[in-house]
């Protein structure tokens, strides 16, 4: 649905959907995974709302969000987050996937954890290409698409981290001649415990943030900030679309 002045799908069937088209026709695109800050980047930064609005679909990462359209437009919406994205399609055999960025120890993590899941003989479809430290401009771009391109990836999972993978992907597709991207930030370590998905919720309000504000409480604090400085004129914006 357009909400934000960008695509953001909620129907976590129309997700799966559009992810396995995608690999079947060998296409190629990025998706975009929005939580609170990456919203209100888009409505304060045009570079970075351009670049949601060039992904093939948005997913919704964040339950405020969700909690927000849901009002707006009255119906049960959900978001579908990176780390339940990840965690559902890692072990799928039948698409060939690469791990851009983070380590090599996390790869090897990631890895162990997949054949716990399919026997000693799995992780085979999955591959990990490690990224240089450096700034999103600098990155060989056209190396990386072709070792992409050798594997013949059909999921190419990014974790740089928002905006930085957005802004990867955006300027890697040009580069690819298939495979769908989706920056998924942490979820690697989401899928293997390193983090922990605080469960509490009330309906679509999931309360991660409480707990993250007492293990990184600069970085949460500035986030959890900027959300409720511009959440309210973001709705507001929304609202008075909606009424035309």
């Amino acid at each position: 649905m357009k909400i934000f002045n960008i695509e953001l799908e909620f129907n976590h069937d129309t997700i799966r959907q559009k992810i396995e088209r995608c690999c079947r026709e060998h296409d190629k695109g990025y998706v975009c995974i929005v939580d609170g800050p990456s919203l209100v980047r888009s409505h304060t930064d045009p570079e970075f709302l351009r670049v949601l609005q060039g992904a093939c679909f948005n997913s919704c990462d964040g339950g405020s969000i969700a909690a927000m359209a849901s009002r707006l437009y009255k119906q049960n919406l959900r978001a579908f987050t990176g780390p339940e994205i990840f965690a559902e399609y890692v072990t799928r055999s039948d698409f060939r996937q690469v791990l851009l960025g983070n380590t090599e120890e996390m790869y090897r993590k990631v890895m162990q954890k997949v054949k716990e899941v399919q026997g000693v003989q799995g992780g085979e479809h999955l591959h990990h290409i490690p990224l240089p430290f450096c700034k999103v401009e600098d990155f060989d771009y056209e190396s990386i698409a072709r070792e992409i391109d050798r594997l013949k990836a059909d999921i190419i999972w990014v974790s740089l981290g928002a905006p930085k993978q957005e802004y990867f992907m955006q300027r890697l597709l040009p580069h690819l001649h298939r495979g769908l991207m989706l920056g998924v930030g942490a979820a690697f370590a989401f899928y293997l415990g390193e983090l922990k998905d605080y469960s509490f919720r009330i309906g679509e309000y999931r309360f991660n943030w409480i707990y993250r504000l007492f293990i990184e409480p600069k970085k949460q604090f500035a986030r959890v900030g900027t959300i409720f400085r511009y959440y309210p004129a973001i709705y507001l914006k929304e609202m008075k679309r909606l009424r035309g």
